[in-house]
């Protein structure tokens, strides 16, 4: 009897179908740790014991596009149109239809509105000052 010392037997390592997208990187769940090179000194050894102490998840392997936000399918440029009863120009500022106002866009604000909303959560008063400084201004 033949013994097996490993060679290629149609173990799961040279199945082709078994090679990860992220080259390695996603075979043992977790991402590799990765020396970053170009940092000051013994800091590139630090942050490789940092990264092999606390591994990052690797990609999900229940589905391949399971990190891909989910779209409708795409409509083709020469598909009939899904609202035949509406005009090209709506949404638009001009021509038949609606105007902008339904497509729910932030209004534009002055400079002053941006800052006074700005001023509670300062606890440094450098907002009001510069709020101050811009209403002056007629900003």
């Amino acid at each position: 009897m033949a013994e097996n010392r490993g060679g290629p037997n149609g173990g799961p390592q040279y199945n082709p179908a078994n090679i990860s997208g992220t080259g390695g990187a996603g075979q043992s769940g977790t991402q590799p740790a990765r020396y970053i090179s170009g940092l000051n000194y013994g800091q590139g050894q630090e942050t490789m014991q940092q990264q092999m102490a606390a591994p990052m998840a690797g990609p999900n392997k229940s589905s391949p596009s399971s990190s891909l936000p989910s779209l409708p399918p795409m409509t083709s440029l020469t598909a009939p149109t899904e609202r035949p009863n509406e005009p090209v120009t709506a949404g638009m500022d001009f021509g038949a239809g609606p105007g902008s106002e339904v497509l729910n866009l932030p209004r534009e604000r002055k400079l002053s509105e941006i800052l006074s909303s700005m001023i509670d959560i300062d606890s440094t008063g450098d907002v009001e000052e510069l709020y101050n400084f811009v209403v002056s201004r007629g900003l």
